[in-house]
């Protein structure tokens, strides 16, 4: 039953504010006793689903930036095989080093105190775009490779880290880059579950619990978002984040 309240918290997360499920989802589950691979599966199999839509929505609104984003899939698609061969090495038959999913615990609690960070950052410079002249579309490869490698091992990025790198790289509207994070978050995120269910780390009744929360959370959320200031909220999740990735740290 935790799981299914889990799911909503995350829904009413994505609904809400648009930040990923990697800031809230994850740690809440490894809190619950499962193991971070099969957390980190479980969200990014979650997101998928929850950033379908988004792609979809964008894409008929005509936001994707053209050629120049397949580079930063690229490198999304780069950072997925390094963290196939970081698991790898890591996992023994069917099971996941005890020293490794420590790493991976702490190496997603300093993850999340930074996109606390980040999120209330972007908030404060919602709407805004970077002019011309700091393009550095040459840095959308290596942009997608090391926030891949991130998304891929801890389920956080596609949201709470890429949009404010492209936001200090690129030219591009609040528009493309919402709907450049949601192609990203939705590629890299269904190649990294092929991986975890092939490295046998996911659970697809955990899965099925976790859904059944998310899609009535996102409706909620979408609809508390007209009634509380979005500033105070971002805040409040941002603290929630923050004592999560403590507790993460220091468990």
């Amino acid at each position: 039953m935790v799981e299914f309240w889990i799911g909503i918290a995350g829904g009413i997360l994505v609904g809400s504010t648009g930040a990923g499920l990697g800031l809230l989802v994850t740690p809440l589950l490894i809190l619950s006793g499962y193991s971070p691979p099969i957390a980190v599966g479980t969200t990014l199999a979650a997101s998928v689903v929850s950033k379908l839509g988004g792609t979809a929505l964008h894409q008929r609104l005509g936001n994707l930036p053209g050629r120049k984003v397949w580079a930063l899939l690229a490198g999304g698609a780069g950072g997925v095989a390094i963290a196939y061969c970081v698991l790898k090495a890591a996992v023994l038959p069917r099971r996941f080093d005890l020293e490794a999913s420590t790493s991976l615990r702490r190496t997603l609690a300093v993850l999340l105190i930074v996109a606390s960070a980040v999120l209330l950052t972007l908030e404060r410079r919602r709407g805004k775009q970077v002019s011309k002249n700091r393009e550095q579309h040459g840095l959308l490869l290596p942009i997608g490779l090391g926030v891949g490698t991130l998304q891929a091992l801890t389920s956080a990025g596609s949201g709470s880290l890429l949009v404010p790198l492209l936001a200090s790289t690129t030219d591009w509207s609040v528009g493309q880059m919402a709907a450049v994070s949601n192609l990203f978050g939705c590629m890299v995120g269904a190649m990294s579950v092929g991986m975890y269910f092939h490295l046998g780390n996911f659970s697809t009744p955990l899965f099925g619990k976790v859904l059944l929360g998310l899609l009535p959370g996102i409706l909620a959320g979408g609809l508390l978002s007209r009634w509380i200031p979005r500033l105070w909220f971002v805040r409040g999740i941002a603290a929630v984040t923050t004592l999560v990735g403590l507790r993460l740290f220091f468990d």
